[in-house]
């Protein structure tokens, strides 16, 4: 297979619209791993799943990088969460993680993507209290960037970097 590519797409960037678009491309959604869920929120939406009150997983983080390592080897190109921890483990494991985020200037977009796809309040509030740091904490990492201009996703800065071919 040729080379792998692993990336870190912010929230609201559009990563579950590419993993049902392309073939090549998957998500290891970090809740699955970061979380010990009940039965009843196993069954739920991951967007919904979100908003609930959920127990750490002792395993975590390494569960979660083991899982990322295992999946490229059998896709192209796999998303990851946008913790800067997981870059850094990542980074530590040898495997090269892209960082994809907004613009600072698109706060208020993505606080709008975040109530278009259901998150609850408290999520927004999250957006509204971190997203300046979480972009300038993703300007200072070391790690290959893409950078998301407003009304761009996901999709538009993989296809602009050459990871993936529009369909």
């Amino acid at each position: 297979m040729e080379k792998s590519y692993v990336v870190s797409g912010y929230i609201c960037a559009g990563k579950t619209y590419i993993v049902e678009k392309y073939d090549d491309v998957t998500e290891v959604a970090s809740t699955y791993y970061n979380y010990l869920l009940t039965d009843e929120q196993k069954k739920m939406p991951l967007e919904a799943l979100k908003s609930t009150k959920r127990e750490i997983d002792p395993n975590w983080p390494h569960n979660y990088i083991d899982a990322v390592v295992e999946a490229t080897k059998n896709h192209r190109v796999v998303l990851v969460a946008p913790g800067i921890i997981i870059s850094d483990l990542l980074r530590e494991r040898g495997v090269d993680c892209i960082l994809a985020f907004p613009d600072p200037s698109c706060k208020e977009e993505y606080k709008r993507r975040a109530k278009q796809r259901g998150n609850n309040d408290a999520f927004l509030q999250r957006i509204e209290d971190n997203f300046n740091n979480d972009v300038a904490e993703r300007m200072a990492q070391p790690n290959r960037k893409i950078v998301l201009k407003c009304d761009e996703y996901l999709e538009d800065g993989l296809v602009r970097e050459g990871i993936i071919e529009r369909k």
